[in-house]
């Protein structure tokens, strides 16, 4: 037992090591939070912590930079931020998480340096929606509850490979984090486009059992539907030509029978697609082409 103490001792002081390079930490009151160097001056981090502003960010060798917001992902909690000087980055290497998996929480203290916390994944899931806010397409849930600052900074996995960014996010007491892979695919979108806005159709709606005459114009075994009963001036949907009355069955080829469906449809979609959507108007069945707004 004790040999086998020692070598995990081991091996979790060098995965952290490893991951010291890219954790950073991030100027907040009323403590310093923590980033991940994602690129030699390009940072994520957790959106809520950070001010339109702009941030100090200290580095592995103890140097600091100014850094500026480049774009933020409100659903995920996601910012990237890009540093005034390039710093000094070995390519990141990330990795995949499955539910009994042992991670290392980390975080960057500006005066201590590197904090750490043990934890395993307890649960890993997609389509989670959160609220009225929308849906997160993944996320890993770890069963400890965070040290304070380590929020923004990265789950690491036995090695040292990134595993997830954690956010804000708390479901049932555990802590949520965003998969390391999915974190940087909308980190590059964010370098691309800026903030990468909350898809919107401009609808209010009602799930409805569907008529006889519309299932019949289904052609399939689809019972419900979701009645408009506002459709908001100038949105995306009033720009299709959807109207109130209207039953809302499918959405980018598939069917939808309630709201929690026709969100993740969005969700998946994303603002400024452009998608079919498939409607009862007067008992029969309508195609028309809609442009996912965005908020």
């Amino acid at each position: 037992m004790a040999n086998a103490l020692k070598e995990l001792s081991t091996a979790l002081r060098e995965a952290i090591a490893k991951a010291s390079v890219f954790t950073v930490s991030i100027e907040h009151d009323p403590y310093a939070v923590s980033g991940v160097l994602i690129d030699r001056d390009q940072v994520l981090t957790a959106s809520h912590l950070v001010p339109d502003e702009g941030v100090r960010v200290t580095l592995a060798d103890g140097t600091q930079r100014d850094a500026h917001v480049l774009g933020r992902d409100p659903l995920h909690d996601l910012a990237l931020l890009r540093l005034s000087a390039s710093a000094s980055a070995s390519a990141l290497k990330q990795a995949s998480a499955s539910v009994g998996d042992l991670v290392i929480s980390l975080k960057r203290d500006p005066i201590d340096g590197i904090n750490a916390s043990l934890g395993m994944v307890s649960a890993s899931g997609s389509k989670l929606r959160l609220g009225r806010s929308g849906v997160v397409e993944r996320y890993v849930q770890v069963d400890t509850e965070r040290l304070p600052g380590t929020t923004g900074g990265p789950l690491v996995d036995g090695e040292g490979a990134l595993v997830a960014i954690q956010t804000f996010t708390r479901r049932m007491g555990s802590e949520l984090a965003i998969p390391a892979d999915l974190a940087l695919e909308r980190a590059k979108l964010l370098a691309e486009k800026g903030s990468i806005r909350k898809p919107y159709l401009g609808i209010r709606s009602q799930s409805v059992s569907l008529p006889p005459a519309a299932r019949d114009a289904l052609k399939s075994r689809q019972e419900r539907g979701l009645l408009l009963v506002l459709v908001d001036a100038g949105s995306s949907a009033d720009r299709a030509g959807l109207e109130v009355g209207d039953i809302l069955v499918g959405f980018a080829g598939k069917p939808v029978n309630g709201h929690e469906e026709l969100v993740t449809l969005l969700a998946e979609q994303g603002a400024e697609a452009v998608v079919e959507v498939e409607l009862i108007r007067g008992g029969a069945l309508r195609k028309v082409s809609v442009t996912v707004g965005g908020a």
